[in-house]
This record gives structure tokens, sequence and C-alpha cells, in this order.
């Protein structure tokens, strides 16, 4: 695969994961937004989210009640920092995430690019709600 292909921004089409038994989540939503920003400097900046997330009543930034608190990050996923490919796999070196288990660490994905739509899927599984699951993500250049 080129990597210059790969520079630039994309946006979220569908972002989803799929349990042994084959069973499809959209943790987002069916409807999620979100950007994922390759840089040919090698940095990265991966965000989504699930529309229609509840405001804090209060409207401090950093404020709001556990319960909205709770509901926002449930809502959100980002992280970053650089990134590499290697053939048909890219590597995300995680400087920031808001799951903090991932700070430090390297997630990988299977590469593909298809007419003009970038698939990227979790090479390892992902514990998710208890259940060991693949990720996947497709994107359309923007």
């Amino acid at each position: 695969m080129d990597i210059s292909n790969l520079y630039g921004t994309w946006g979220l089409k569908r972002f989803w994961f799929t349990d042994n038994a084959g069973i499809e989540v959209d943790p987002l939503g069916t409807d999620p937004i979100g950007n994922l920003i390759l840089g040919e400097d090698t940095h990265y900046a991966f965000t989504m989210m699930r529309k229609g997330r509840s405001t804090y009543q209060n409207g401090d930034v950093l404020g709001g009640t556990s319960e909205e608190k709770i509901e926002a990050a449930q809502g959100y996923v980002s992280f970053g920092g650089r990134w590499s490919l290697d053939y048909s796999t890219i590597s995300f070196t995680v400087t920031y995430s808001l799951f903090p288990n991932w700070v430090g660490g390297r997630q990988r994905r299977h590469v593909n690019l298809e007419n003009g739509l970038l698939l990227l899927q979790t090479l390892e599984p992902i514990l998710m709600a208890g259940k060991m699951h693949k990720g996947a993500a497709r994107w359309y250049k923007l």
C-alpha cells in the first residue's frame, strides 16, 4: 500500500464491533461522527462520538454531574500520537486517550483502502462490555 494515499483527514462512516458469535454492535449508534487525521509528519488524531449526546445542565466545561460525565465519556472515543505503516498494518503509538489504559501503548489495525473507503480493523480482540470483540471503523476522505 502506498502510504501517501492515507495522508489527510478522513470522516467517519461507521464504527462497530463484532463478537465471537458474529453479532455486530455499534457502540456510538448507527450515525456516529468523527475524524481520523493522518499527517505526513507521522502524527495522528482519532476522534469519534455519538450524535445527540446530552449537554451539561450547568454549562461548565469542567463541571457536570457524575451521570452527565458518564454519558459523555461513553459516547466518545479519542486517542492520538504517532503512526506508522508496515505493508497493510497501521500502528498507532498512543500518547493520549480518553481510555487511560491505552496511553503509552500501541494499537494496531489492518488497513484496506478500496473505492475511496478506508477500513481499519483490529488485529487483536478488544474487551468491551465484558466480552471480546473485533473492532472496525470505515472512513471516507474529506
